[in-house]
């Protein structure tokens, strides 16, 4: 097959207006009719949102917010993003002759494998020699066409994770939490164009200090030129040495797709009939070791302790939950961490317009070194009311507060030695965050409409009390595969869940059964 260009081929996978699908070239993403991505895998959806947030990041990017706010009020003009991204043609070529997208400049002579290790559930060699692969079967996707290729090469190099020795993990690290401001409603409209919905994260350049390049080069798509290799433990990449734009393109995988072997029939991802199916490909170790990056969609934390050593956020078992919230939307401290959200939220262009409703998109995988757990996705509003944040910190310390509480007493119910007792009691917390969201959400909403804050946060007290002492008793009482010990339940509930005015209640109700007596 020959080399076909990534920003003039219809190859994205959209959906329009009226609900139908098709393709759709970069070069004509200002269509106000394309809606949405419509990939059919959750991480190829969040794959290509980066993609087109990259080009319009390298190629349009307004100076200031005023050149922002024209094209938001004006609309994104055809003939002007034409324009823009015509000096990056020569960087999206993706095919057999290099410079090829994602791919190594030079010829690879490493090891032949499956396609199929471009998608993180792919059961691994010690996997498929064992016969472990039980719920994720081999040879489910082995044949890709060029453009689910082109797609998942992406996936793979935004959320490498670790691969063995000398296979680097992505820039953000392995599997990183990407987020992204939401447009939920325009003008009372929530079906908008999907060039609204990406200028929402498309930074001015002074503001995100990312200023467009003279010249588009290996400074900022490295497959343009020789892998800066990492053979040596301290051969790293690090913003300094190159252009902080490629944030958006890193690529820490060596890899050269096999285009001289093709089949015909349907491709495993999307189901298209093709004659140019790709099956394997060429991976090396050692590719481009990148250190020092904050990646402009990713939020970031670092330890109290050590404020110099921040690390990207990931999700973890459970997915996100509304305590992480504060920290993806507004800087924040916890007792071990200073929290900051991605730099896409934070220049959150929008947050003067009256007529715009947005929310904080969240997405990624959790892995477990090489070995992915779960795909998380996640909605959560954006505070547009800065003033809110120490109430809701407030909250979030309530909250806390109780699951520890909840914790120490089911333990107790549960356990004739509550300290000693072990194993994963993580779905305590998880069945916690999530069954509180609704209230939170509501509490949000009272804040932000007047609700006097004492009065609230009393409210929100009283709320998460009641449900944790019912969140108890629905768990001792009520599980026919828990202890039943009625006397140790009783003991625990008493210790753990009895109200100041019900022990005042009990006390004068006990001095009262004393005076009869007597």
């Amino acid at each position: 097959m020959d080399n076909f260009s990534l920003l003039t081929t219809p190859w994205l996978p959209v959906r329009f207006k009226d609900g139908s699908t098709g393709k759709l070239a970069p070069v004509d993403l200002a269509d106000e009719n394309v809606v949405d991505i419509a990939a059919t895998r959750a991480d190829l959806q969040g794959a290509a949102w980066q993609f087109l947030l990259g080009l319009l990041q390298c190629s349009i990017a307004p100076k200031r917010y005023k050149n922002w706010e024209d094209i938001w009020f004006d609309g994104l003009r055809a003939d002007a993003l034409h324009k823009a991204l015509a000096p990056l043609e020569h960087a999206f070529q993706f095919g057999p002759e290099s410079p090829s997208f994602m791919q190594d400049f030079e010829p690879l002579t490493g090891e032949k494998v499956s396609i199929a290790s471009l998608l993180p559930e792919t059961p691994g060699v010690q996997t498929t020699k064992f016969n472990k692969d039980h719920f994720i079967k081999r040879g489910v996707t082995e044949r890709f066409c060029p453009h689910c290729a082109a797609l998942a090469l992406f996936s793979l190099q935004l959320n490498a994770p670790s691969g063995g020795k000398g296979y680097r993990t992505g820039l953000r690290g392995g599997g990183p939490l990407t987020t992204l401001v939401e447009l939920q409603e325009y003008q009372g409209e929530r079906q908008t164009p999907l060039w609204r919905k990406l200028w929402l994260n498309v930074m001015p350049q002074d503001t995100a200090d990312l200023p467009l390049p003279d010249q588009c080069d290996a400074a900022i798509f490295p497959w343009l030129a020789a892998m800066r290799t990492s053979e040596q433990a301290n051969a790293v990449t690090t913003p300094e040495q190159v252009n902080k734009l490629q944030a958006y393109w890193g690529m820490p995988r060596r890899i050269r797709l096999d285009f001289a072997t093709l089949q015909s029939g349907c491709c495993d991802i999307c189901g298209a009939e093709s004659d140019e199916l790709l099956g394997f490909m060429t991976v090396k170790n050692y590719g481009v070791n990148y250190d020092g990056w904050r990646h402009p969609l990713t939020p970031y934390r670092a330890p109290v302790k050590d404020q110099n050593a921040f690390f990207s956020v990931k999700p973890q078992p459970g997915g996100l939950i509304w305590r992480d919230w504060l920290g993806l939307s507004q800087n924040n401290q916890t007792e071990a961490n200073y929290e900051s959200p991605a730099q896409v939220v934070k220049v959150f262009n929008a947050r003067s317009l009256t007529d715009v409703k947005a929310g904080i998109w969240g997405f990624g995988a959790d892995f477990d070194n090489m070995k992915i757990r779960c795909w998380y996705e996640h909605h959560f509003p954006l505070l547009m009311t800065e003033g809110l944040i120490p109430d809701l910190r407030k909250a979030t310390q309530t909250a806390t507060r109780l699951l520890s509480l909840l914790r120490g007493a089911l333990k107790e119910a549960w356990f004739t030695n509550a300290k000693d007792a072990r194993g994963d009691f993580s779905f305590i917390d998880i069945d916690f965050w999530n069954l509180t969201q609704g209230r939170f959400l509501n509490l949000i909403h009272d804040l932000e409409n007047g609700h006097k804050p004492d009065e609230r946060l009393n409210k929100w007290q009283r709320e998460l009390w009641l449900f944790t002492r019912r969140y108890f008793d629905d768990r001792v009482f009520t599980n026919p595969y828990e202890s039943s010990d009625l006397k140790r339940i009783m003991t625990a509930r008493k210790k753990y869940f009895t109200s100041s005015a019900e022990k005042q209640s009990a006390k004068a109700a006990k001095a009262k059964k004393q005076e009869a007596a007597e």
